[in-house]
């Protein structure tokens, strides 16, 4: 029988997507250290929200976020290169064909900006992670999940004008820097 974290789980708080306050990733690695197993703890710091290209993924619940992430990368490329003229095929890795994703994938290109269809995209993420829920109640999926949505409320936090304008200005001196010294 798997491990039930019952006083961990209880005390997290509730997020949701638009949550704003929200603990950090560290602040809650360091509150599940101390109170889950060891091995059920590597596992949850190896959780990330994006695949790590060739990982070998054993949890059956991550398994199911990867395959479902993937494949909505893929539909992703595939709307890309059709709008450019190019082969797909060369850009897509091995895909599961996760039902529904396409329809998700269509709906944020069809957006009018890049921070329009991230919301998209983080919606179905969200909801997406909801449904793997199921079941999990007290256990190390859970939790592995808990820390996929705090990953994922990280990042849309780091999508705001100033940064965005911050990080194209650093990207751009950099591109002008190196042109100068090429020159």
């Amino acid at each position: 029988m798997a491990n039930q974290y019952y006083y961990t789980v209880a005390s997290l708080p509730m997020l949701s997507l638009e949550s704003e306050k929200f603990m950090t990733e560290s602040e809650f690695l360091s509150a599940c250290e101390t109170t889950i197993s060891e091995k059920d703890f590597d596992n949850l710091k190896a959780s990330l929200l994006l695949p790590v290209q060739g990982a070998v993924v054993t949890d059956p619940l991550l398994k199911g976020w990867y395959d479902w992430e993937n494949t909505l990368r893929c539909e992703l490329v595939k709307l890309r290169a059709a709008k450019k003229g190019t082969d797909a095929e060369k850009y897509i890795s091995e895909n599961p064909g996760e039902a529904g994703v396409a329809e998700i994938a269509r709906e944020a290109f069809n957006q009018n900006s890049p921070l329009e269809s991230e919301k998209v995209l983080d919606r179905a993420r969200w909801e997406y992670l909801d449904m793997l829920e199921a079941g999990h109640m007290f256990d190390i999926g859970r939790l592995i999940i808990y820390y996929l949505k705090l990953q994922l409320l990280n990042r849309r936090a780091m999508l705001n004008k100033d940064r965005g304008r911050q990080e194209y200005e650093k990207i751009y001196a950099d591109i002008l820097a190196a042109a100068r010294k090429d020159a």
